[in-house]
């Protein structure tokens, strides 16, 4: 009779071969192997049946990456285990925490590795009966400094909270948790903070979600970057993945408007993310690290299709030194739109803790705005789950 227990071990020939002489050539009861590289599609054939999946990944190459993301969104019910070789266990681990059971070592321990089964099979018995559907959630990220990322990221937070399906609005979650500003610009205040979740622990849930996010109108909310300047080395990257998946069921949209520093804990964000919207400007800095932004986002395996490049502050001058296309070249990456440079009106209308549709709705700065979410929801943010 066939066992219950399915478990497939995907890995290159020589993980499979060192782990079948680790057990004495006879795998434990449940227990199958296929040796396959870390980029290789695994086969329909292969993968039927399979209760568990143990599957080695090379975070250093893109399409080991992909296949791993594949294999989620194709079985997003059956627990999945990364395998690892030589990288950092800690690393990798920040980085697909979000969508693995558990991670494993490389060579295979048959101990280490049939412990962490047991837990993945526990925590997959346990787990309510279905799924909930996530909201689609968007990163903003700035090329530099002062590149008025946070602007872009209110406004567009607001549009996507008018078009939210089901009426579920959408809320916008500061993680500059330094220096951020998207409460001072939303002109919100509330009794607590993003720190206030950070610190929860396991008292995190819906009830202590609403006691510290502050409401800016028209269905948008807001979550507040701490009072105290809090040290980005001690963000607790699972919990804020709790956190952003809890507004994810909550909300019909989740925006985070990421800090200029990167970190385990912003690239896990980013990973999770439907779309990353890239805001620079026309200018030789701002393109350069808007340049190197993407060579980080390759290298720890976000797809290239979901990151959005938007120009800011973009002038309608006859004589121009830069244009939408030269930054395409230049990045080699398309251009998702631009933003037109209405300077006083946008910093006039959050000195006073406004949106700037508030001040002049028929803006071209608001045109502008809508256009980018409105290919956000017809393009990146409807093409996945």
């Amino acid at each position: 009779m066939k066992s219950d227990t399915d478990i497939l071990v995907v890995a290159g020939r020589s993980w499979v071969d060192a782990f079948a002489a680790a057990v004495g050539g006879a795998f434990p009861a449940g227990v199958r192997t296929e040796a396959l590289a870390p980029s290789e599609p695994i086969p329909d054939h292969v993968l039927a049946g399979a209760t568990q999946l143990v599957v080695e990944v090379d975070p250093r190459d893109p399409q080991s990456m992909r296949r791993l993301s594949a294999l989620r969104e194709v079985h997003p019910d059956v627990p999945m285990i990364a395998a690892i070789g030589d990288a950092s266990i800690s690393l990798v681990r920040t980085l697909v925490r979000q969508g693995v059971s558990d991670v494993v070592s490389l060579p295979l321990d048959p101990e280490e590795l049939m412990q962490v089964v047991l837990e993945a099979s526990v925590r997959r018995d346990t787990r309510p009966p279905a799924a909930q559907a996530l909201a689609p959630l968007v990163a903003v990220a700035r090329s530099i400094g002062g590149c008025g990322a946070t602007s872009i990221a209110t406004h567009l937070a607001a549009d996507l909270a008018a078009n939210a399906p089901n009426g579920k609005g959408a809320i916008i979650v500061d993680l500059d948790l330094q220096f951020g500003n998207v409460g001072v610009y939303l002109g919100t205040s509330a009794r607590g903070n993003m720190g206030d979740l950070m610190d929860a622990g396991n008292r995190l849930d819906d009830d202590l979600i609403s006691s510290v996010m502050g409401d800016a109108g028209a269905g948008l909310s807001v979550l507040t970057a701490p009072d105290a300047i809090l040290p980005l080395e001690s963000v607790d990257t699972d919990q804020l993945l709790r956190v952003i998946q809890m507004l994810r069921q909550r909300f019909g949209y989740v925006v985070l408007d990421l800090p200029a520093n990167w970190t385990n804990w912003t690239l896990s964000a980013a990973l999770a993310a439907n779309a990353i919207v890239l805001v620079c400007e026309l200018s030789i800095a701002s393109l350069r690290q808007a340049r190197r932004r993407l060579e980080l986002f390759h290298e720890v395996g976000i797809e290239s299709s979901a990151v959005e490049i938007v120009v800011n502050r973009v002038e309608n001058r006859l004589f121009k030194t830069i244009d939408l296309d030269d930054v395409a070249r230049t990045l080699n990456h398309a251009v998702l739109g631009k933003i037109a440079l209405e300077a006083p009106l946008v910093s006039t209308s959050q000195d006073q803790g406004m949106l700037a549709s508030q001040v002049h709705r028929k803006s071209k700065f608001m045109a502008d705005v809508r256009a980018i979410s409105k290919s956000l929801r017809e393009g990146a943010l409807k093409r996945k789950d």
